[in-house]
């Protein structure tokens, strides 16, 4: 899936690739070393990418809005996606779970139709996170946020989410779903 940056720098792109297990992730890696036609089709995209400000990450499916689901379903675009990335504190990780678990609910009651994962970090700091909310319109995400603007109680179950990472390493980006 190919998202395309609506805030920061707005010729931001983020380019998802789904995996079952680390056996697919493995086979995909040895493609691009093997297979030239592969190689070249790889090239030509980060020929059109400014390739010094590329990362590659990889994230295992920790929790979704929606309970027990596959990366499959959990990873099926909707239109409009918001993230928070960002560090959980050492020893927090059960009151990051239980915070979002919490603030998701909430918001699910104030009529807010998003689907939200978790994603940790398997790169990098292992103490990353991803929280992913989709939305269908901008009109979704326009109302996430002013429930968040002026709801009191979901500012402070959102805020409990914040204060279990550390929060200088957070930041906010919204996406629009390319392909």
């Amino acid at each position: 899936t190919i998202w395309g940056a609506m805030t920061s720098h707005t010729n931001g792109v983020l380019i998802a690739s789904d995996f079952d297990t680390l056996d697919e992730l493995e086979k995909f890696t040895e493609l691009a070393a093997a297979d030239a036609a592969f190689a070249s089709v790889r090239r030509a995209v980060r020929e059109q990418m400014v390739y010094d400000s590329a990362t590659v990450s990889i994230h295992r499916h920790a929790y979704h809005s929606e309970g027990l689901i596959s990366s499959e379903e959990a990873t099926a675009p909707r239109r409009f996606m918001r993230t928070l990335t960002g560090d959980v504190q050492p020893g927090r990780q059960r009151e990051f779970v239980l915070s979002i678990s919490q603030a998701l609910e909430y918001q699910k009651q104030r009529g807010i139709d998003a689907t939200t994962s978790v994603w940790s970090s398997m790169t990098g700091a292992t103490n990353g996170v991803a929280i992913v909310g989709e939305f269908d319109t901008l009109g979704e995400l326009e109302q996430f946020d002013e429930l968040a603007a002026q709801d009191q109680e979901f500012g402070r179950l959102r805020r409990a989410t914040r204060e279990s990472m550390v929060f200088q390493t957070s930041q906010v980006q919204i996406f629009r779903s390319f392909l």
